[in-house]
C-alpha cells in the first residue's frame, strides 16, 4: 500500500511516497520515492494535469510590429488617417496605404497576395478587418480616388500625393526626425512591362535604363531623404526618356518649395548631388536657389594638379572615416571659384580593384572567342558589327585604357589581335582607383567637412540598391499600367522606406553597426504562436493563449528597444 509522508528536515518539510508491507508480523516500510519540497509537488501536479492546445498557429510578429509602431511614433499613421478619412465600415485609405508599405517590406509581391499574407500577421488581430477586405480590387477601390486621373499633370497645390509630402515633413520637422543641415538628392530608373501599344501611359517611356533593360519602357524617380535620419522628404516619378540632368531643375524647384512652405532657411541646407546632375545649368540654378551643395565632379573637369596628387600627399581623416584621405585646393569650374576636394578611400580602391579584375577577365575571354570566331573560314562580319560589339564590352570603367584591339583585313576576311596593356595598371592604381572628386560652394568647409557631408550620397544609393535588388523594400513587381497607379505605388513604397529607416536607426541603440538587412533578418524571425486550448468546464469558449518564439540575444535587445512586448501583450485575447 503506497501512501504520501512528511518529513521535516530543519526548517522544511519533504515529501515522500512511501510502501508499507508488514514484516516479520509487524509494519514497515519496504520501499520510499522522495518528491520534494510542497513547490515542486504542487509543479508535478499542474505539469501532469496541464491541459494539451487543440490547435496551434503562428503571425508575423517581429517586422510587422515595429513598422506599425514607427507608422504611430512618427505621425504618419495619424496624419494619413486626417488626409483621408475613413469610411463608415471598413478599413480607410489610410489602411491601405500603410498596408501596402509594410507588405512591400514583409513580403513584396503583387496585390493578390495581400490579403494571405495580412491574414498571417499582427495586423489583422489589431485591425480586426477580415482579410477579404484587401483583395486587389479593394485596393484599387479605395486608393485610386486619392489621385484623380487627367490628361494633364496637378499644380502642386492641387496634387493630394505632393500635398501629403509637404504635411509629412512639416510633422517630421516638429518631432525633429528631419536635420536641417543635410539633404541627399539622387535619380534612377525603373523598367516596366507596359506595352508599347499603351499610348495613354506617359511616364512610362524607353531611355537608358541603369539596369541594362533598355528594350523596356522605363519610369523615372527622383529622390531626396534627410542626411541624418534617412526619412524620405520627397520624390517625383518622371517620364523614362527624360535625362537626369534635365530633371534636376524640376526637383530643386520642388526642393525649394519644400523648404520654403515648412520655414527651412534655404542657406542652412547642404543639397548632396551625384556626378550625374553635375553641369554648369544646374550649377546656376543652385547658386539662384540660395542653397548649399555639395557634388560629385566627373575626373577630367578637375584641376589635373588636384587630381593627381599622390596619395601620401592627401591628408588623412579622422578615425570616423577610416581608410579616406582628403585635400582641397580653390579652382575656376562653370565661370566662378569654388572649392575642389580630391578624396581617396582605400575600401572603395578595393572594390573597384575587384570589379575591374573580374570585368577584365571577362572581356579579354569574349575578345579571344571574336577573334576565333572570325577565324573561320565561312565567317561574314561586317567592320561596324565588330567595332559596336568590342565598344560594348570595353564600356565599363577603365576597361578602354586597359586593353588595346586591332582590327584588320586580309584575304577578305577581318582579324582581330588585342592585348593587355600591362603599364596603364599602375598608374590607374596609383592616380585614379579610389579617387572622388568634390565641387561646393560652402567655401569656409574643410575638406573632412565635405567629405563627412558627401556620404549621404552612399545612403541614397544604398536605398536605390535596396529597391532594386528587394534587399530593403520590393519596388518590383510593378503591375500598374495607369500613371496615376504608377505615382500611387511610388509613394507608399518610398513611405515605406521611411518607416524602414527609423526603426533601423533607433535599433543602432540595441545593436550598433546593425545594417538594415541584418536587421529585417532578426526580425523576420520573431513569430507570435497562437494556442487554442479547451474551455475550463464544459461550457464556455476555447482559451487562447500568446506566445513568442525563442529569441537570440540580438532579438532580445531589440525587442526590448523597439518595445514590441507592448504590441504582444495588446494582442486582442480570445
Amino acid at each position: 500500500m503506497s501512501s504520501l509522508v512528511a518529513k521535516k528536515k530543519g526548517n522544511k518539510l519533504y515529501y515522500y511516497v512511501v510502501e508499507s508491507a508488514r514484516v516479520e508480523g509487524k509494519p514497515r516500510i519496504v520501499h520510499q520515492a522522495y518528491l520534494g519540497t510542497a513547490e515542486k509537488l504542487a509543479e508535478m501536479v499542474r505539469d501532469r494535469t496541464a491541459p494539451i492546445p487543440l490547435a496551434a498557429s503562428t503571425r508575423d510578429f517581429g517586422l510587422p510590429a515595429a513598422l506599425w509602431a514607427a507608422a504611430q511614433q512618427t505621425g504618419v499613421w495619424d496624419l494619413l488617417a486626417s488626409l483621408w478619412p475613413r469610411p463608415r465600415s471598413g478599413p480607410s485609405p489610410a489602411h491601405y496605404l500603410v498596408l501596402a508599405a509594410l507588405h512591400r517590406i514583409c513580403q513584396s509581391g503583387p496585390k493578390t497576395e495581400v490579403a494571405e499574407w495580412y491574414h498571417t500577421s499582427l495586423l489583422s488581430a489589431l485591425w480586426g478587418f477580415p482579410a477579404e477586405r484587401f483583395t486587389s480590387q479593394a485596393f484599387w477601390d479605395a486608393l485610386e480616388p486619392i489621385l484623380p486621373e487627367g490628361p494633364e499633370a496637378l499644380p502642386a497645390a492641387d496634387d493630394p500625393l505632393e500635398q501629403a509630402q509637404l504635411r509629412l515633413l512639416g510633422l517630421w520637422k516638429e518631432k525633429q526626425l528631419v536635420s536641417h543641415r543635410r539633404l541627399a538628392y539622387d535619380t534612377t530608373n525603373f523598367y516596366t512591362y507596359i506595352a508599347s501599344t499603351n499610348t495613354p501611359n506617359q511616364l512610362a517611356q524607353r531611355g537608358h535604363n541603369k539596369q541594362g533593360r533598355h528594350n523596356l519602357r522605363q519610369v523615372g524617380l527622383s529622390y531626396v531623404l534627410d542626411g541624418e535620419h534617412g526619412l524620405s522628404l520627397c520624390h517625383h516619378v518622371y517620364p523614362g526618356n527624360v535625362a537626369e540632368v534635365e530633371e534636376f531643375s524640376t526637383s530643386l524647384a520642388r526642393i525649394t518649395r519644400m523648404l520654403d512652405q515648412n520655414q527651412i532657411a534655404r542657406e542652412t541646407v547642404t543639397l548632396v548631388l551625384d556626378k550625374g546632375s553635375a553641369a554648369l545649368a544646374n550649377t546656376v540654378q543652385l547658386e539662384e536657389a540660395g542653397v548649399g551643395w555639395i557634388s560629385a565632379l566627373p575626373w577630367n573637369q578637375a584641376p589635373a594638379e588636384l587630381r593627381s596628387r599622390a596619395v601620401e600627399e592627401l591628408p588623412l581623416c579622422r578615425s570616423a572615416q577610416p581608410g579616406v584621405r582628403a585635400a582641397a585646393e580653390k579652382t575656376l569650374v562653370h565661370g566662378d571659384e569654388y572649392l575642389c576636394v580630391v578624396k581617396y578611400s582605400a575600401s572603395f580602391a578595393g572594390e573597384q580593384l575587384h570589379s575591374l579584375t573580374t570585368s577584365l577577365s571577362r572581356v579579354l575571354q569574349s575578345l579571344r572567342r571574336l577573334a576565333k570566331e572570325l577565324n573561320k573560314p565561312k565567317a561574314r562580319w561586317k567592320p561596324d558589327q565588330i567595332e559596336r560589339k568590342i565598344r560594348r564590352w570595353l564600356s565599363a570603367p577603365f576597361l578602354a585604357e586597359l586593353i588595346r584591339y586591332q582590327l584588320q583585313e586580309h584575304d577578305g576576311g577581318w582579324h582581330l589581335q588585342f592585348d593587355f596593356d600591362s603599364a596603364a595598371l599602375p598608374q590607374l592604381l596609383h592616380q585614379r582607383l579610389g579617387r572622388t572628386v568634390l565641387l561646393t560652394n560652402r567655401m569656409d568647409w574643410s575638406a573632412e567637412q565635405i567629405v563627412a557631408g558627401y556620404s549621404g550620397q552612399q545612403q541614397i544609393e544604398r536605398v536605390f540598391r535596396g529597391l532594386k535588388q528587394g534587399d530593403w523594400l520590393g519596388w518590383d513587381p510593378m503591375y500598374h499600367w495607369t500613371d496615376r497607379k504608377i505615382r500611387i505605388h511610388a509613394f507608399y513604397c518610398l513611405l515605406g522606406i521611411s518607416l524602414l529607416q527609423y526603426v533601423h536607426q533607433q535599433a543602432q541603440a540595441a545593436w550598433a553597426d546593425l545594417s538594415v538587412e541584418q536587421l529585417l533578418q532578426e526580425l523576420e524571425q520573431i513569430k507570435q504562436f497562437v494556442l487554442l486550448y479547451p474551455p475550463q468546464g464544459e461550457k464556455g469558449p476555447p482559451r487562447t493563449a500568446y506566445v513568442l518564439s525563442q529569441q537570440t540575444l540580438t532579438q532580445q535587445a531589440l525587442v526590448k528597444t523597439l518595445q514590441l512586448e507592448r504590441w504582444h501583450r495588446s494582442t486582442p485575447r480570445g
